[in-house]
């Protein structure tokens, strides 16, 4: 008695690529929120899920908001706010598990966090891959905290730890003020992007690459 065919067996799913994490940094008043709020509202279809430390500290534009409540903000487009509170490896897992996926995420530190131990704890998840740090600076302010004896440490850590610099608050300078701050800042990140963004904080592009989306 011949055997009857056997069934073929079902083609495993290629796996899915790692999810790019784009940290963005800086300390207080540099104008993260500000950068985050620009995105959200020219995601031009990328699913972006932003990560911060309490939804408390973030004020996401009311018009963009479509639901809220205590741990995430829906947004238009797709895109969502969540916190992440004292476990951020928890809650990248927790994000990872959402359907449909998100394309992006970006990652907004607290005032004083630093890029690296969070760029660090990313190579522990297989399901996101560390796109680069970007650090926001405020030109008015930046190099005075990085001489203040308590915050100097803080600041330029935060900075040498960049993949690009965001200088925001560039018409509160002149232009001789502005060339020597450029020229310090490529100085203190050890070779940072420094893109120009004239008055404020540029909307960025999410397309892979190493943080190459905010540079215009």
């Amino acid at each position: 008695m011949s055997k009857a065919p056997s069934e073929p067996l079902p083609a495993e799913a290629a796996p899915l690529p790692p999810v790019p994490v784009t940290i963005v940094g800086g300390y207080l008043g540099a104008g993260k929120t500000t950068l985050v709020n620009q995105l959200l509202r020219q995601a031009d279809g990328v699913r972006i899920a932003v990560l911060v430390n309490e939804l408390g500290d973030i004020s996401i534009d009311a018009d963009l908001i479509e639901a809220r409540d205590a741990d995430m903000i829906s947004v238009a487009g797709g895109c969502v706010c969540c916190s992440y509170g004292s476990d951020l490896m928890a809650a990248l897992m927790d994000l990872s598990r959402r359907r449909p996926r998100f394309d992006h995420v970006v990652l907004e530190t607290s005032g004083v966090a630093l890029p690296g131990p969070v760029a660090a704890s990313l190579t522990l998840l297989a399901d996101y891959v560390n796109d680069g740090a970007v650090i926001l600076a405020d030109a008015v302010s930046v190099r005075r905290q990085a001489a203040d004896r308590y915050l100097s440490d803080t600041i330029r850590q935060q900075l040498s730890g960049a993949d690009l610099v965001v200088l925001n608050k560039t018409d509160l300078v002149d232009a001789a003020t502005l060339q020597g701050l450029q020229a310090w800042l490529a100085e203190v990140s050890g070779g940072a992007r420094l893109p120009d963004h004239g008055r404020g904080v540029s909307a960025p592009r999410c397309d892979n690459g190493r943080a190459r989306r905010f540079a215009r």
